[in-house]
């Protein structure tokens, strides 16, 4: 379309309060409401988008002007879509399950185009059509017809009427072909919706994503950093220590290299280099397995856990949904009709779900610590009821029914004060057979020393028992060989009538000759050396014991106990603790009491009562801590003062004071200590005074990350995490990370990601420029472990403006009418009192009205802001003048003005935006 330059209006722009008091939230969504308001729906089904009759409008309450007619054609056959192919995310019963392209064809000529949804795509997503074709219910349903490209035998399928057998890749109805299926469409947020009834959908675990969508996001680097100094001075000393610790990640392709090392000074001492571990890290779809390459740890499930340097490939539970991650029991029943089945846990309802009539299985409950035993209830469609009870305790090696867990282990012992370090390998398996039985066992190899595991876990109404035997034999370099056996036993029991927990007992008997890998390790290295091999201590037996008893509202007690003694040493180490718990009105207070007794026969009783109290009612009210303790003929007070500041608790803060008595002598001690919590790191400072002592420190933590978009800085970082990328949006907020914004080049680390789970990360537009507009602020990834992922976020940079130009004579321009630029793009829409809210101008211009193919039904507005600030929370730009058409004098259009501030309080023009659109 070519505009005249002739007789055109020069707007006068100023920034000035509107004198109607109009936010532009207000003129675009009153016009948008406005025109759509008999529009049911924007987001149109795709089984009506062939059919839907065109919506009729009565335009009489929308003219402004006796002789001018609104045009509103354009929405009378809804919000239509071209054809094309769109990336667009895909939710099956609003689950996000995909991110890809999809094609989007027309019925017919002049319709709105629609999703072509082939067969292949929807057994992807989840749909079961052996249980659509078994239901009587199902009609023949018809292809859609549209230009899918099916050869002549899918013509030839299409005329026979048997949809259901289709050609995998050609577009079917789904609408048509599932009963109750509907497919919607979201343009602006680009998304797919599709709703399918539970009945037709395959069986998946709750939490389920398709290992399709792990993600193994792209090539970068990091380099996190914890570096602090520690001072102190008085009483004839004055030290300082410093420490710089290290983690550094490069990514290329799905490896993942990772190093840990750390550099220690001290006065005196000189300085220190510690090589914590590296390795390169890969994991394995098909076994849900993780493949470690260089240093790292055992599994602890079979045998204790040890470091090694070497090859690893081993179960990574993460890689299951989090419904089948760690032990529940598997529930079974039979339904009688379309039923409703109800699983409680200490009278909380956990799981409900509907059956349809036979047998029925729930594998997908979330394990819940040591367990509670399941009450199931199962409602008939006639309202009968009848209950059962299945048994829940677990220990450590329980595993769900089918579940398998692995690993094998090659390579060399690691531990520093070995001179001989010996190689190894292990290999350890855990299969649940049934909802009562885990078998499990292992063995490993060594240099000198073999070791074999064999044993079970049940999970038997009086709790859950898990037994094992261990047999060992070393040979101790010029002695003999050290063979033996050992027996553990462990137990579990959460008591449903009584609210009492037995989360941990254990007992191990071990034979003289019994040794585990780590202690033959030590023992063969002092016989090599020629020193003592009764140095090391060989355990005897041992025992463990945790007890939790709940009092609902009196409170709540603990004990723990633990006793192990030795082959080679008298005497025993011991230790006893006991506390209670409760609240109160205004805080809580806690009373324990311990007694340590050591193999040596030294002993020490401790005790100790604290309260917390909270120092008011806001928000960062200060919280006020106390405690009395005892132990070894001292005893001690100490008084802490701590709480947070700031909108995101960014800030954070602790003043303690402390006195001590005992032993002919006394002490006191204050001090504080801070936390600032940055976007880029945290940083840390304290300082303490008492007894002719002094302290001060100061510490500083954070992340480098290699990414490409550039380098940005941020707090520090997890194994797996994410990088957003939104243009333009400096000074927004991630709400997911406490404190992380985004820097001036629309960059943001997020920390913290969830590996094989999905991640939803929102963005806050508050604080960013007038001049960005959001199209979208909510973004999904589901990463592997150790990826980095990108999180694009759609944004629209330009300047903005409330403008008000009616015609000459102050005659109102047509209401609902596009507002488009020089390119043609559409900027904005008119909304009452000739006003429109246009996004994305430059800084001068021209805009062009057009309602009609006459020359008199067209104007153009020429314009000129003023400078922009550039600034978060700026004011919005207002700007008065006129939309003049061809013949109209531009001098009768002239207009003074003066610029000022104009900025609506509590608000923000990006969320008007958003919600505009």
């Amino acid at each position: 379309m070519k505009h005249s330059p002739r007789h055109q209006s020069q707007v006068c722009a100023r920034e000035v309060p509107d004198p109607l008091g109009l936010h532009p939230i207000a003129a675009v969504v009153m016009s948008v409401f406005a025109v759509l308001g008999g529009v049911q729906s924007a987001n149109v089904n795709a089984a009506e988008t062939t059919s839907a009759p065109a919506v009729q409008f009565d335009t009489t309450f929308l003219r402004t002007d006796p002789t001018q007619t609104v045009d509103v054609s354009r929405f009378s056959q809804g919000n239509a879509v071209s054809p094309g192919v769109y990336p667009v995310d895909v939710f099956m019963n609003d689950m996000r399950v995909a991110h890809q392209d999809v094609r989007f064809v027309a019925a017919s000529e002049g319709q709105g185009a629609h999703a072509c949804l082939s067969r292949q795509m929807l057994e992807k997503l989840g749909v079961d059509f052996a249980k659509v074709n078994a239901d009587s219910s199902v009609k023949a349903a018809a292809h859609v017809p549209a230009d899918t490209g099916a050869d002549a035998h899918g013509a030839d399928s299409k005329q026979a009427g048997d949809s259901a057998v289709a050609h995998a890749d050609e577009c079917v109805d789904l609408a048509a072909l599932v009963p109750q299926a509907t497919v919607d469409f979201d343009f602006s947020e680009q998304k797919l919706m599709l709703s399918v009834p539970q009945k037709y959908m395959r069986n998946a675990a709750r939490g389920y994503v398709p290992p399709e969508m792990w993600q193994n996001g792209v090539n970068a680097g990091f380099v996190s950093y914890n570096a602090n100094t520690y001072h102190t001075a008085g009483s004839g000393m004055d030290s300082t220590q410093s420490y710089l610790g290290l983690n550094a990640g490069v990514n290329i392709g799905a490896w993942h290299f990772r190093h840990q090392s750390s550099v220690s000074q001290a006065t005196g001492q000189g300085t220190q280099f510690n090589n914590i571990a590296t390795y390169v890290q890969h994991d394995l779809t098909a076994l849900k397995s993780q493949v470690t390459l260089g240093d790292g740890s055992t599994t602890g499930d079979v045998f204790d856990s040890v470091q090694f340097r070497g090859a690893q490939i081993a179960t990574d539970d993460r890689m299951l949904p989090d419904s089948l991650r760690g032990y529940a029991p598997v529930v079974r029943g039979t339904a009688e009709s379309n039923a409703r089945v109800t699983v409680k846990q200490n009278n909380q309802v956990i799981y409900e779900t509907s059956v349809s009539p036979g047998p029925f299985e729930i594998k997908d409950l979330y394990a819940t610590g040591y367990g509670g035993n399941l009450d199931v209830t199962v409602t008939e469609a006639d309202g009968r009821t009848k209950t059962f009870t299945v048994p829940y305790a677990s220990v450590a090696q329980s595993l769900r029914p089918g579940t398998t867990r692995f690993s094998v282990t090659a390579g060399q012992l690691r531990n520093d004060s070995l001179e001989n370090k010996p190689n190894f390998a292990q290999f350890t398996l855990q299969r649940g057979l049934t909802n009562m039985l885990t078998a499990y066992g292992g063995g490993i190899a060594a240099n000198g020393y073999v070791s074999a595991d064999i044993g079970v876990a049940l999970n038997t109404k009086f709790g859950a028992v898990s037994a094992d035997v261990t047999g060992s034999q070393t040979q101790v370099p010029n002695q003999s060989t050290m063979r033996g056996t050992s027996l553990r036993i462990g137990y579990n029991k959460f008591v449903d009538s009584t609210d009492t927990n037995i989360a941990v007992a254990a007992y191990r008997y071990s034979t003289a000759g019994f040794m585990n890998l780590s202690d033959a390790a030590s023992v063969r290295d002092q016989a090599m050396r020629g020193g003592d091999i009764n140095s090391v201590y060989r355990q005897k037996n041992r025992f463990q014991l945790t007890v939790n008893q709940n009092f609902k509202d009196h409170g709540s007690v603990f004990l723990s106990a633990s006793a192990q003694q030795y082959w080679n040493h008298s005497g025993s180490d011991t230790f006893y603790q006991a506390g209670y718990t409760n609240s109160y009105k205004y805080g809580t207070y806690s009373v324990t009491a311990g007694r340590t007794r050591n193999s040596d026969g030294s002993m020490s009783n401790q005790y100790m009562v604290s309260t917390t109290i909270p120092l008011g009612h806001s928000q960062h009210a200060p919280l006020m801590s106390t405690s009395l303790s005892s132990s070894g003929g001292s005893t001690s007070m100490q008084a802490n003062v701590s709480g947070s500041l700031g909108d995101n608790n960014q800030y954070s803060y602790n003043a303690y004071g402390t006195y001590g008595a005992g032993n002919g002598s006394s002490s006191s001690n204050t001090g504080v200590s801070g936390t600032y919590r940055a976007p880029y790191a945290q940083m840390t400072a304290s300082a303490s005074a008492g007894s002719g002592s002094r302290q001060v420190s100061a510490g500083i933590s954070g992340s480098i990350v290699a990414h490409p978009g550039g380098v940005t800085l941020s707090q520090t970082v997890g194994d797996t995490f994410g990088i957003v990328e939104a243009p333009g949006a400096e000074g927004a907020s991630v709400s997911s990370a406490s404190g992380v914004k985004i820097n001036s080049r629309g960059y943001a680390v997020v920390p913290y990601l969830t590996p094989y789970g999905m991640n939803t990360v929102d963005i806050d537009p508050k604080g960013t420029s007038t001049d960005v507009e959001f199209q979208s602020t909510s973004e999904q990834a589901v990463p592997r472990l150790g990826s980095v992922v990108m999180l694009k976020y759609k944004t629209v940079n330009g300047r903005a403006a409330l403008i008000r130009a009616p015609q000459l004579g102050d005659r109102a321009l047509p209401f609902g009418v596009d507002v488009v630029d020089g390119n043609g793009h559409t900027v904005g829409v008119v909304a009452q009192d000739s006003r429109i809210f246009a996004r994305g101008l430059e800084d001068k211009g021209s805009l062009f009205v057009k309602w009609g193919a006459a020359a008199s039904e067209q104007c153009q507005i020429d314009y000129v802001l003023p400078k922009s600030t550039g600034k978060a929370g700026a004011a919005y730009t207002s700007v008065q003048g006129h939309c003049l058409g061809t013949g109209e004098s531009l001098q009768a259009a002239s207009a003074t003005g003066r610029e000022e501030q104009s900025h609506v309080a509590g608000s923000n023009p990006d969320h008007a935006v958003e919600q505009a659109h």
